[in-house]
């Protein structure tokens, strides 16, 4: 067939991957690799369904929408619907648009909090956190129900919250082959989870030092002893009582793992089956859900708010990049989001009589992960030589066709505190990466060969390419050597956590949109935050600077200080390498409306109308 040697030249499409070794940081790659025969054929199908779009032979396999009802179209899967459990981008966004938060993010998409179910944004100005920073009093609207009728009250969200520190909690006592990837560990500020887990951060190293009684007298303190986290004022306030002061905690209001949820549907003790009922209190309530195929939401009669524009959304589950393009362009779908490779980004992009596509900023990084336990890479000397020797530019420009950003911190690009701490350190040096590598140990005689991991659908079909990438820079010292294995998501996350891979792809889709989200859960040792990633980093003076910064006012002076001492340590140690940040990309009929692309990475299914 043609197709297996078609490049596509002049548009872009079919690029293939190219040869970098001889390609500085700035430079552009030259020598090209061909890519396989099958991604060709499914690009060039692509191409000619967007092409025949294009000459005005629309194709549609399947019946078109009624008006009332919109199709989205996404290669994310989802793990859970449970509040206290979601961790995973499409479960949280199920959420985002089935469940009222406390707080939500400003539509506008300036990153400003705005009240759901508060009445108010809580601050000192308005009484709504103490001076001190330990006490947030919470005043909630009147009148907001679940699905089936049931009150959302100060009775309620103080369950929700209580729920929430309970998986916290017993997870303490899991052991790390079983231990879950639950939202709660960002609760431990709250009193009583906080002095809980102060006291027993040797569960990091051993587990079975924290024991079920202890975990049972912690818990009965904080839901109902002196040192209540959450209490009931009245029937519309709640305090939320610090074990510290917590900068952030402002933001992660808006955040699902404290979206009330109705106590006779998720009970105290176990997390809720992802087939079954939530009993939404959002703008939509789930109709039809059937696990990675597809889910059905229709418009919520009870929801408090604007109703959602569409009376019904359909959400449909494709097994990777391809198979959603071609979705896309023979009229499946109405909208394309998450994930579309970069070659059919720009060919709809390009299409603009028949198609929409939409590009925007994003929170969302890339890295790869050291296991700081795992020799060589327990040697700074080997991490600091990978950062001298990986190319971004390349991985940039070949792989993401300059879509994405190079990141150069943990802390994203545009957010407060960001510094090109990495930039500064380590412009692309061979040379010095050999120099590095020869205090090692290592030669071209006798080299650092290592497995690099990553899984291959969880960020979209590049990844494989992105690996491919790596080890060429890695390589071009003459002195490493580079093996790629790949493994599905689940295996992956259970392996890492286990401590079987010393280096491998990961990315972080963040919680709230705040520096400590980027600090804590990835460098702080005590908390067991980057045993949980992975690397086993362990510095105290940097889990004292990431408890100092989480106390300093959010926009501070003295903050933005903290901030720059964490990553130039991240930048002397080396745990984490950054790669790249990102960018969020839609692609839509020209009939649709109401598309919202922010840093919050929340997309709004109940702003989507067609015209």
């Amino acid at each position: 067939m043609v197709a297996e040697s078609l490049e596509f030249e002049g548009s872009g499409l079919g690029r293939n991957l190219m040869d970098t070794s001889a390609a500085p940081e700035s430079g552009a790659p030259t020598k090209r690799r061909r890519m396989s025969r099958r991604l060709v054929a499914v690009i060039a199908v692509i191409v000619i369904l967007i092409a025949a779009v294009g000459a005005g032979a629309y194709i549609v396999l399947t019946a078109p929408a009624a008006r009332n009802v919109l199709v989205v179209g996404t290669t994310e899967r989802e793990e859970t619907l449970d509040p206290a459990d979601a961790y995973n981008y499409m479960s949280v966004n199920f959420l985002q648009n089935t469940m009222a938060t406390l707080l939500t993010y400003n539509q506008s998409g300036d990153g400003s909090l705005i009240p759901m179910l508060l009445t108010v944004v809580p601050t000192t100005q308005n009484g709504g956190i103490s001076s001190d920073g330990l006490t947030y009093t919470l005043h909630l609207r009147s009148g907001a129900t679940f699905e089936d009728g049931a009150p959302i009250n100060a009775s309620t969200v103080k369950y929700s919250i209580d729920r929430s520190v309970k998986a916290l909690l017993d997870n303490a006592v899991t052991p790390p082959e079983t231990r879950l990837s639950v939202p709660s560990f960002l609760l431990d500020p709250i009193r009583s989870a906080h002095a809980y887990l102060e006291n027993f951060t040797n569960r990091v190293e051993d587990p079975a030092n924290t024991t079920q009684q202890q975990v049972d007298q912690t818990w009965a303190n904080y839901s109902t002893g002196q040192a209540q986290g959450v209490e009931v004022v009245d029937a519309t306030t709640v305090k939320i009582h610090m074990g510290r002061p917590w900068s952030p905690m402002v933001l992660l209001l808006a955040f699902t793992s404290l979206a009330p949820v109705n106590p006779t549907v998720f009970k105290t003790d176990a997390f809720k089956p992802l087939a079954s009922s939530i009993s939404a209190s959002g703008p939509y309530r789930i109709d039809t859900f059937v696990s990675g195929e597809r889910a059905e939401l229709v418009r919520n009669p009870r929801y408090f708010g604007a109703p959602a524009a569409m009376e019904r959304v359909v959400i449909r589950f494709y097994s990777d990049s391809s198979a959603l393009a071609i979705a896309m362009a023979t009229g499946e779908i109405d909208v394309a989001y998450r994930n579309l490779n970069p070659e059919a980004y720009r060919a709809f992009s390009t299409n603009t009589a028949n198609f929409k596509a939409q590009q925007g900023t994003s929170a969302v990084i890339r890295y790869l992960v050291f296991n700081n336990r795992t020799a060589p890479f327990n040697d700074k000397r080997v991490r600091q030589a990978f950062a001298y020797a990986v190319n971004r530019t390349s991985i940039v420009s070949t792989v993401f066709l300059d879509s994405v950003d190079p990141l150069y911190s943990l802390i994203p690009s545009g957010m407060f505190g960001h510094t090109d701490v990495f930039k500064t350190r380590y412009s692309r040096n061979i040379a010095a990466a050999q120099a590095l590598l020869t205090q090692a140990g290592f030669s071209t005689t006798n080299k650092l060969r290592f497995t690099l991991w990553y899984t291959p659908v969880r960020y979209g079909s590049t990844e494989a390419d992105v690996a491919t990438l790596v080890k060429q820079a890695l390589e071009q010292t003459g002195m490493v050597s580079v093996t790629l294995q790949s493994q599905e998501w689940l295996v992956y996350r259970q392996s890492f956590r286990l401590g079987q891979f010393s280096v491998f792809l990961l990315g972080w889709f963040p919680d709230y949109l705040d520096p400590d989200d980027y600090t804590y859960p990835f460098l702080h040792y005590a908390s067991g935050g980057s045993a949980s990633f992975g690397s086993w980093y362990q510095n105290d003076s940097v889990d004292t600077l990431i408890n100092l910064q989480a106390t300093q006012p959010i926009a501070s002076t003295q903050r933005a200080q903290t901030l720059s001492q964490i990553q130039d340590a991240l930048a002397n140690d080396v745990p984490y390498l950054p790669l790249w940040q990102t960018s969020q990309q839609v692609v839509y009929k020209p009939s649709i409306s109401g598309v919202i692309l922010d840093q919050s990475q929340f997309f709004r299914y109940f702003t989507l109308r067609v015209s």
